[in-house]
């Protein structure tokens, strides 16, 4: 079928074949994608190339997925990973990978580690074929794989039938650069090539019949396959060809008329199944028969065409044949090998979600066995296919009666499941309906709490109150489900009622809870008085407070439990904790995210920009590919801030100018507006960013959110007062940071700040010397560097040179260190003219936007250390950082150094060390 199906397909393979050898010659990634209709070749397309990729010295892994592997989340992928006599995964790596099978991210971020490692040995194929049937784990892999190792040898080869919401559409919609993906649309053959295809196969002239018979295959290399060898099988049988649309409809109905009846059973419950179909598993599905009889069937039936063996299972030889097949089952008794194939799976202890799509199939109305097997499948994919998780939910509700108790309860666990997957929107549309509906108090307040959760999650905090409220107010409640609902209220309080309220209701709560002993509540009690502390800037209660959540085995606010300890300067223990987690075996996806966003502070805080640039694009990268909207902030902040620590105010407005889009559509996030606040600042637009963020800043340490108690933000808004000539504004700034040291006594990042802040208020030299003897005990260099420039500007205007030159130096040596243009420029600007050429003002031009000068020292040590045969991992090891981390290095030096793959990157660092220049590029 194959090599048939190839005749005609030069220019296909050409496009193909064109693809492996760029990838080969450049080093980076490409992918190309296959499309057509059922049996057009699009396999055998697939199969070539993977065959031309293997004899070009392309290591290669090929998958296919098939319509039952909905049920097995990343299957198509992971058999890829490891097919073939020589697979891409040696065991250990692969057994590695088994414990992030429900944990998405991380199996994605472990297997694109481990293939730019495999593809710096040798250029690497993956095909996975037959796209459209691909559960939505292995469909988000394909979706952001190919762009994560762009700048690696890896191309990637998708099949993909044409059906309506294209898979491929969403597939390549995910890379970022559209000169990855060469296109190979199949259309028909030339009917030359059809006639050809079978004077090959018949070994005979061709009649005027038989080529009317093949006009009508429509340019099939399938059909015409299937033509043919039911015109073979006449001639072997002496009889006629004078009726074949049988053959032309692959001759199902009449194979199926000539097999044994157990022979049929057989055929028909493999086309049940939908994939390979066991041995040992057909045998008791046939009412428990023995293997050896299942092998006579199989081949009775493989004799026709209808089925194939492999290894120990049986299988249809193509999809086209399963379909008919399966078309050709009558529909009651295709609903009950459905409900037998189910029950099967269940009854040997199998996974709901892999009896899921055969429910499904027999399900009927208000059928308790599937909507209950549908709900314990959406919880089972919930972390690895949110989406499915999802659909599962809505499908189990649709299948129920309104207004009945069956209704009722599978409502409740929907609402619950479209939560867990951040489906607010719809959980909180179906919940509406519940409690409409619903008549039981304590049905009425479970439902309730996922609606409180909900609206946590949208923002809505005067909304969750009110449900809280009334829900907590209703007679016959449970005492443990009361405690729920005040602690739902309490957290809502956190965030639109005074300080001391909220923290009265938390308490009050808390209380309630750990005298009811339900942990649910006590641990949203708990994350309320965190949140009163945090929106007060009360660091060290916070913390406090997050030990008391940890003995409740709560592990989501890990990363503002981190933030807590680097707002206290105990970066050392936050550090501790980050590399912890992001050791432990237990982790889940959502502390990847979280790993990321801690971590990148971390390196931002510390002044080490390259680390916080790279971990912020890989959060932002993360962000969007999950579309978390919080953290896509945090990533867009971090790099604006470090781009305008660079002097590039330009790329800080572009990477903040989304965030002005967000807003006009969410004019109530208050985050967002302080990142418009900031961007309007960036531009030179000081008034209106005042405008936005002067009614957000609480001077009187009533907050209501925790944003604007951290260092930065209290110097940064203190900056933009007085720039602005608004000393009022820079006034409440000052008020802010001076607040934040009260409340943190003993941490010197917050005195210094305070002093810092009140020094340039008042402009007063020695307040500014305190502020510099204060951070000199902070871990943050860069909020030093601020205060001896803003100091040693000072001593200059008081002509007091040599002490000002002697704090603009040291200013500018840690400026230099960190990369910090901006700060470097600054420093030049105070500094008299005589003194920029002396060689003792610390002071150099900044980097150029690209060539070798624009490299970074820690850029320079990745080029030094990936041209002398490094891999990523081994080089991320000689620098302490995290694999991801050496990537995102390696693609700004290519943007730089305007190089396209680790190939020419050598070529090009060679032809520096042989001009003898060894020394720059070692850093």
């Amino acid at each position: 079928m194959s090599q048939s199906a190839l005749a005609g397909r030069h220019d296909a393979m050409s496009v193909a074949l064109a693809a492996l050898r760029s990838s080969e010659r450049t080093g980076r990634g490409s992918v190309v994608v296959v499309s057509g209709e059922p049996g057009i070749g699009k396999s055998a397309v697939v199969n070539a190339v993977a065959q031309e990729a293997r004899r070009s010295g392309f290591r290669v892994g090929t998958g296919k997925a098939e319509q039952g592997d909905q049920i097995a989340p990343g299957a198509p992928l992971l058999v890829a990973l490891r097919s073939g006599a020589q697979p891409l995964l040696t065991d250990d790596a692969f057994a590695g990978l088994a414990s992030l099978y429900d944990k998405p991210l991380w199996l994605v971020d472990r297997i694109s580690i481990l293939l730019g490692e495999l593809s710096a040995q040798a250029p690497t194929l993956i095909a996975i074929d037959d796209v459209q049937w691909a559960d939505r784990l292995t469909m988000f892999a394909l979706r952001v794989l190919p762009s994560r190792l762009a700048d690696s040898p890896v191309v990637w080869v998708f099949a993909s039938r044409l059906l309506p919401g294209d898979p491929l559409t969403e597939i390549v919609g995910g890379v970022h650069d559209p000169a990855m993906i060469a296109r190979i649309p199949l259309g028909p053959l030339p009917f030359g090539d059809i006639e050809q295809l079978a004077v090959d196969r018949l070994d005979a002239p061709l009649t005027e019949h038989t080529r009317s018979l093949l006009a009508g295959v429509g340019g099939n290399p399938f059909f015409a396959v299937q033509v043919i060898d039911g015109l073979a099988r006449r001639h072997e049988r002496g009889e006629s060809p004078s009726d074949l649309h049988t053959e032309l409809a692959y001759g199902v109905h009449a194979r199926l008329a000539g097999l044994s009846e157990s022979a049929v059973a057989l055929t028909r419950l493999t086309a049940v199944w939908a994939r390979s179909l066991a041995v040992a598993d057909a045998a008791e599905l046939l009412g428990g028969i023995s293997h050896a009889h299942v092998w006579s069937l199989a081949r009775e039936s493989a004799a026709n065409g209808l089925l194939r063996t492999f290894d120990d299972t049986v299988s249809s030889p193509h999809d086209l044949i399963r379909d008919a097949v399966y078309a050709d089952i009558p529909a009651d008794e295709r609903r009950n090998l459905h409900r037998h194939c189910a029950r099967h799976i269940l009854g040997r202890g199998g996974s709901p979600l892999a009896a899921a799509a055969h429910l499904r199939a027999s399900a009927e109305h208000d059928d308790e066995e599937t909507v209950v097997a549908l709900l314990d499948a959406a919880r089972e994919c919930q972390g690895s296919m949110p989406d499915q998780a999802a659909e599962f939910a809505h499908q189990a509700l649709h299948l129920t009666t309104p207004f009945t108790s069956l209704w009722l309860r599978t409502g409740e666990r929907a609402v619950e499941t479209l939560v867990g997957v951040q489906r607010e929107g719809e959980a909180l549309t179906v919940a509406r309906r519940l409690l409409a509906a619903a008549q039981d108090p304590e049905t009425m307040a479970r439902i309730e709490v996922h609606v409180c959760r909900a609206l946590w999650h949208a923002g809505d905090y005067v909304g969750m109150a009110q449900h809280a409220r009334r829900a907590a107010g209703r007679e016959g409640l449970s005492d443990a489900l009361r405690a729920r609902l005040r602690a739902a209220e309490a957290l809502a309080a956190s965030r639109n009622q005074p300080a001391a309220s909220a923290e009265a209701m938390a308490r009050n709560a808390l209380a309630e809870a750990r005298r009811h002993s339900d942990e649910h509540a006590q641990r949203m009690a708990s994350v309320a008085l965190i949140e009163t502390a945090r929106n007060e800037g009360r660091h060290f209660v916070a913390l406090r407070r997050f030990a008391d959540l940890r003995t409740l085995s709560d592990s989501s606010y890990l990363a503002e439990e981190i933030r807590t300890l680097q707002h206290l300067d105990r970066y050392d223990d936050a550090q501790l904790l980050l590399d912890r987690i992001g050791r432990a075996r237990d982790r889940d996806d959502d502390q990847l995210p979280s790993i990321l966003y801690a971590q990148m502070w971390q390196d931002n805080d510390l002044g080490r920009l390259d680390a916080a640039e790279a971990g912020a694009i890989r959060l932002l990268r993360l962000a969007d590919e999950t579309g978390n909207n919080g953290f896509w902030l945090n990533a867009t902040t971090v790099l604006a801030a470090v781009a305008a620590r660079r002097g590039d105010l330009g790329r800080a407005a572009d990477l903040l100018a989304p965030a002005d889009d967000r807003l006009r559509a969410d004019a109530q996030s208050l985050r967002l507006q302080v990142v418009g606040g900031m961007l309007k600042a960036i531009t030179g637009d000081v008034g209106a960013g005042m405008a936005i963020l002067a009614p957000l800043i609480d001077d009187e340490g009533d907050a209501r959110d925790p944003w604007q108690w951290t260092a930065p933000w209290m110097r940064f808004l203190a900056r933009m007062g007085l720039n602005a000539g608004d000393r009022r504004f820079a006034g409440r700034a000052a008020r802010v940071a001076e607040l934040a040291a009260e409340r943190n006594p003993g941490i010197a990042t917050f005195e210094g700040t305070a002093l810092h802040i009140r020094g340039l208020l008042n402009d007063d030299e020695e307040v500014l010397a305190e502020a510099v003897t204060a951070l000199r005990g902070s871990p943050r260099p860069l909020l030093l560097a601020d205060a001896l420039t803003d100091l040693g500007a000072a001593l200059l205007a008081g002509r007091r040179r040599d002490d000002g030159m002697t704090a603009l130096t040291e200013a500018g040596a840690i400026y230099r260190e960190a990369g910090a243009t901006a700060g470097s420029s600054a420093v030049a600007a105070h500094l008299p003219r005589e003194s920029l050429v002396d060689g003792n003002s610390g002071v150099r031009p900044g980097r150029p936007s690209s060539g070798w000068a624009a490299l970074t020292p820690t850029e320079l040590r990745v080029v030094d250390l990936i041209t002398r045969g490094h891999t990523n991992r081994s080089a991320a090891t000689e620098l302490g950082v995290s694999t991801h981390t050496v990537n995102t290095h390696l693609r700004a030096v290519f943007r730089k150094l305007d190089v396209r793959s680790r190939v020419q990157l050598t070529i090009v660092a060679g032809e520096r060390r042989a001009d003898g220049i060894d020394a720059d590029i070692a850093g």
